[in-house]
């Protein structure tokens, strides 16, 4: 028995030191005749922001849950307190205002990782354009690459997401503009259904090194690489690597590099470019984002969906500079939209519409 009393009193001890039991209160006026609830939430918020002021606001994530349920209108409600858990442990109305007093458990451990916000787009697929610049000038005539040099490549290799050529619509935008500056120009006919896609460049050029006791004849591949959706550029990357092709020391009698090695050199030059598409690929994976608020069949709604990284329990604030905080949660969720639905008391929705939002923490 005092066996099992002590190890209860470690795991205790062992939970306090990562966590601490807060006390809180918070009071919400009654104005009208709405239902009790709306107000008991308001009362919940206040508590919340009042712990936020008692400088415990450096946390940085939480989930909320009264009672082993969580709340879908308290969830967003502190954005960057470490709130693990809270309970409502009294509450009442008096006169015309509605009281709380909640328990807090806040989560203290410094070695957690913030929570970044990013999300992982997931897109079944990616149109792919990609452009190869040859400047072999002054290179032996055993350097050839065949145009068709980095599509061979890509044929034989597997991304996630997948790659595939674009539909002719979209063969004739890419042809109608720059890598950089793409697609400014007002789209013409039916857009495509698929909103991201990949454009890459590769420059080839030769790279010399020549000094007393060796001479080096080599290769640059510069790899420009961008990744749109709808058009609008949202990752970009810049990869240089150099590669050797011929090597010669002591006035030609050792030669650690010759054109034996050509075929091998060929197809590093192709890894290389295969691994750099994957990188592009890989920033996908923790994408940022700040949607704009639209009115849509009388609904608001953002232009980004379960493809874009949004989830069905994430929720929405305002970003503004303003003290007080406009939240939005959930209400559907398609693959590149989601429709919302106001939380907060606002004097016209009307006035919000071009507004952007941001994903709230721990949501």
């Amino acid at each position: 028995m005092r066996c099992i009393v002590l190890i209860v009193c470690i795991l205790i001890s062992n939970s306090l030191k990562a966590e601490n039991l807060i006390r809180t209160e918070g009071v919400a006026l009654i104005t009208s005749t709405l239902d009790k609830s709306i107000y008991r939430t308001r009362a919940i918020e206040n508590a919340l922001q009042n712990l936020a002021s008692q400088g415990v606001q450096t946390l940085d994530s939480f989930s909320i849950v009264e009672n082993g349920k969580v709340l879908l209108d308290q969830v967003h409600l502190a954005s960057k307190l470490g709130i693990q858990q809270y309970s409502v442990i009294k509450e009442e109305v008096k006169g015309r205002s509605y009281h709380v007093t909640l328990n807090v458990v806040l989560n203290n451990e410094q070695s957690k990782k913030q929570n970044n916000l990013c999300r992982k787009a997931a897109p079944p697929a990616l149109d792919y354009s990609i452009v190869l610049e040859k400047k072999l000038n002054k290179m032996p005539a055993w350097v050839l690459f065949s145009d068709d040099f980095i599509n061979q490549a890509l044929a034989t290799h597997q991304f996630e997401p997948k790659l595939q050529k674009p539909s002719l619509h979209t063969k004739q935008q890419i042809q109608a503009a720059s890598l950089y500056d793409l697609y400014e120009k007002d789209n013409v006919g039916q857009s495509p259904v698929n909103l991201y896609k990949l454009h890459t460049k590769v420059v080839i050029e030769p790279s010399h090194n020549a000094n007393l006791v060796e001479k080096k004849l080599g290769l640059k591949i510069t790899i420009f690489s961008n990744v749109t959706r709808k058009d609008k550029k949202i990752l970009e990357q810049i990869k240089q690597e150099h590669f050797i092709i011929e090597q010669k020391n002591l006035n030609g009698l050792f030669s650690p590099v010759t054109r034996r090695d050509w075929p091998l050199i060929k197809d590093k030059m192709a890894n290389f470019i295969l691994e750099t598409i994957e990188q592009q690929l890989s920033q996908l994976n923790c994408l940022n984002f700040l949607p704009k608020i639209q009115a849509k069949s009388g609904k608001i709604v953002l232009d980004y969906g379960s493809y874009d990284g949004v989830t069905s329990s994430d929720m929405f604030m305002l970003k503004n500079g303003n003290a007080k905080k406009i939240y939005f949660r959930l209400e559907s969720l398609d693959k590149h939209e989601t429709t919302i639905k106001i939380v907060s008391k606002v004097e016209s929705l009307e006035a919000l519409v071009g507004s952007t939002v941001e994903l709230v923490s721990g949501s």
